[in-house]
């Protein structure tokens, strides 16, 4: 079938002819994505967009140049809005990172006692080992640096670390929390 006609066929709502514009396409258009991405699924991700758009806009679809370059074209354009987005989701948690630590100093001396003292009581009603893996983790030590340190897996000190996690959470579920405890990276 001749690109134009399948053009017109696609606009008129023939779903055989897009699926034709699309097995021709769609994995060129995965290939281009892939420049531009971190990684195959996504340039999928974005190369699916791109005909869902399009078909979703077949009638308003005006091709001065090539098929192929009107696709690729939308596909550059999808992968730009998702990168701003992803910058402003990016922005959005830094700014909210920052927020928590900003009301975290503005808090009360005696807010912050009464939370420092809590935090304590609920660390001692911890089991030893427990106990013991997130006092390490809480002075600096990476996972794997304490595994090594106690001579258990790397698994045993993140399976610890959840169980002494869930603690705190369940000791602090009135909102009386420390944010920077909760803020720190895992690794």
């Amino acid at each position: 079938m001749r690109k134009e006609l399948l053009i017109v066929k696609i606009k008129e709502g023939n779903p055989r002819a897009f699926r034709i514009l699309f097995d021709k396409y769609y994995h060129p258009l995965c290939i281009y994505l892939r420049s531009f991405t971190s990684d195959m699924d996504t340039a999928q991700d974005l190369a699916q967009s791109v005909f869902v758009e399009f078909w979703n806009k077949r009638q308003e679809i005006k091709i001065k140049t090539s098929v192929k370059s009107y696709l690729f074209r939308m596909g550059y354009n999808l992968f730009l809005m998702s990168l701003r987005e992803k910058n402003k989701k990016e922005s959005l948690l830094e700014e909210l990172k920052f927020q928590a630590l900003e009301e975290e100093e503005s808090r009360p001396e005696q807010e912050l006692k009464e939370a420092t003292e809590r935090l304590r009581n609920i660390i001692k009603t911890l089991p030893p080992r427990c106990r013991e893996i997130l006092q390490l983790r809480m002075q600096g030590y990476k996972y794997q640096e304490i595994g090594e340190q106690l001579e258990v897996s790397v698994k045993t000190v993140e399976s610890q670390m959840r169980i002494a996690y869930t603690k705190i959470r369940e000791g602090f579920k009135d909102g009386l929390f420390l944010w920077t405890l909760v803020l720190g990276k895992h690794s």
